[in-house]
This record gives C-alpha cells, structure tokens and sequence, in this order.
C-alpha cells in the first residue's frame, strides 16, 4: 500500500469521485453451490429510466435572433425549456469498440485486439410530446432553414449575415448538452455525457399525416449529430452542474462512501437562466412537496385559487403561533 502523500502513478479514470463505483462484490458469495440470497448487497441492481438533459449553449445565431424579435425570442427559449423540462430519455450514444489484429502460420490464427475505438460522429435521438402552435416542428425548420435555405441553399441566419449582425460560422450553429444518467435516488451520477457540436438534423413533419377519424397526439423525434465526449472532466462537471437540478451535492471518500449536502430546498429558485432570463428551480423529487399550481399564488400561470393558497398561507401562519 502507498504511504499517504505519496505520488500515485495509476490513472484510476473513471473510477473517480464524481460518479457511482461499482460495489465490492468479492464479500459475498455468489453463484457457485448455494447461493446467500440473504446478503441482498450483492444485487443491487443497475435501473434505468434516471436521466437529465442540461443544454450548456443554445446556438448564436438563434439568441443573437432572440434579441431582434419577440417570437422568435418566444419559440428559441420555449424550445430549450422543452429540451431540458420535458426531456424523456435519449437514444444513440456509441458503445466502446474493439478492433482485430491476426497472427496466422498459415493453418492457425490468433486474433488480438490492435484498436480501441468509439464512434464520434453520431446521431443521438429525443422523443418529445408536441403542443399545439407546433413548438418542437416549428423551431427545427426555423433552424436548420436559417443554416441553409431549402430551395437556394444560402446561409442566411434569417437576415442576421446580410444585415452585418453576425458573420457566418459553424462556431454560431451549434447546441451543447450534457447528458446526465444516474442511480434511482436522481442524486448520485452513473455516468455523464458532454454532446458538443450538436446540430438538429431535420424538421419532423409526419405528425401531420392524417386519416380522419383516427384522433392521437404523436410524439416527434428530435434527432442530433454531435459529437460526444465522456472522461474525468466531464464526470467533474456534471457532478457540479447536477447539483442545479436536485439542489444537492454529493461526494466520495475514496471509498464509495457518499456524503450528500443539501444547497438547496426541493422546487427553490436558484438563479436565472442567463440567456432567457428565467428563473431555474431545482427540481422536486418527493411529490409530498410540491405545491401545484393552483395552489401557488406566485405561480407565473396565473392559475392560482385564491381560497386554496389563502388557506395554506393562513394554515401556515397558524402553525408558527
């Protein structure tokens, strides 16, 4: 064992403190004879379903257009809201490959790996629930039709380049996401994906195909190239910036010992988007918390019953006699 203090010369990469270690399974015993169903540690088992979607940089050209027009400030921040409020999951994220080498006499071969690759140019997608007024359809073609025109094939940035407001450049077209998966308590990271480079590839419009009669609320599918990028600085990143979603940060030991500190109450706002503007609340995670709508007077709905939040507010003072 090293002394403490002393230079480590292992890069332990992933197994770092930022996201979940696998468990020491060695402790107990599995399945060879008679397997100990009554050590239940050894199965805690990998769920899916926890994920989170923060979009770190909106596209130039779009909030730089955000500034000149009211609608068009409307339909770019209603878009990333969606992207990150309503965001259900992604598919596409490369595995790690292996490639082949051979060593043959003639008769036999043997085969050695040579090459260790991942695919970093790839399509990720998102399945969202459109709205009426065609939010998710509306904003993919004011983009991409703003990289190029569909008939003449000019970039335009709708006006902004003629205009001398901002000079063509991939630099301006692109999204920046990170992509958090963590455990069932949405707290602690399993891993994290930083997808740079990322542009929408079409504008979804088979939502509108129709056979009357037939009445349904399709989902659209929202695809992007980019390029993903996975390592201990990312892991460093998405351990801090998660924190923003649960209001509550996490940290390792060394060994696999988590400490939770609690920043911020469940639904508190934070801080305000810098782009938009709006306010960004943690999120809440035991429903007993959170306080719908109706019940909010300073819900920016509007939707709030007067007799409901004057009655929580008065329950709320009585309890504080």
């Amino acid at each position: 064992m090293a002394e403490r203090g002393a230079k480590s010369y292992v890069n332990s990469g992933i197994l770092n403190g930022y996201t979940l270690k696998p468990k020491n399974l060695t402790q107990y015993t599995a399945f060879r004879g008679v397997t100990d169903f009554t050590q239940v540690a050894q199965f805690d088992p990998f769920e899916t379903g926890y994920s989170f979607l923060s979009v770190i940089q909106m596209p130039k050209f779009l909030t730089e257009l955000a500034k000149h027009d009211v609608s068009v400030k409307n339909l770019v921040y209603s878009f990333k809201h969606a992207l990150e409020y309503r965001f259900r999951g992604l598919t596409g994220l490369p595995n790690i490959e292996t490639g082949t080498g051979t060593i043959s006499d003639g008769i036999n071969e043997l085969n050695f790996i040579n090459r260790v690759t991942m695919d970093t140019s790839v399509q990720i997608s998102m399945n969202y629930y459109e709205t009426k007024g065609s939010l998710i359809e509306k904003m993919c073609e004011y983009y991409i039709t703003g990289i190029k025109d569909r008939m003449t094939q000019a970039k335009t940035y709708h006006g902004l380049i003629k205009n001398n407001i901002l000079e063509p450049g991939m630099e301006n077209e692109m999204f920046t996401f990170l992509y958090y998966v963590t455990d069932n308590t949405m707290l602690r990271l399993e891993r994290a994906w930083l997808l740079a480079n990322c542009q929408i590839t079409s504008a979804p419009t088979s939502q509108y195909d129709s056979t009357r009669g037939d009445i349904s609320n399709p989902d659209v599918t929202v695809t992007f190239n980019c390029f993903p990028i996975m390592g201990y600085e990312v892991d460093k990143a998405a351990n801090v910036l998660l924190k923003t979603v649960t209001g509550v940060f996490t940290a390792d030991d060394g060994n696999n010992n988590i400490t939770y500190r609690v920043d911020s109450e469940e639904g508190q706002v934070i801080g305000q988007d810098p782009l938009s503007g709006a306010n960004i609340t943690t999120a809440t995670l035991d429903s007993n918390n959170y306080r719908y709508g109706i019940m909010d007077p300073d819900d920016v709905s509007g939707t709030a019953i007067p007799a409901l939040t004057e009655a929580i507010q008065q329950a709320g003072s009585e309890y504080r006699r």
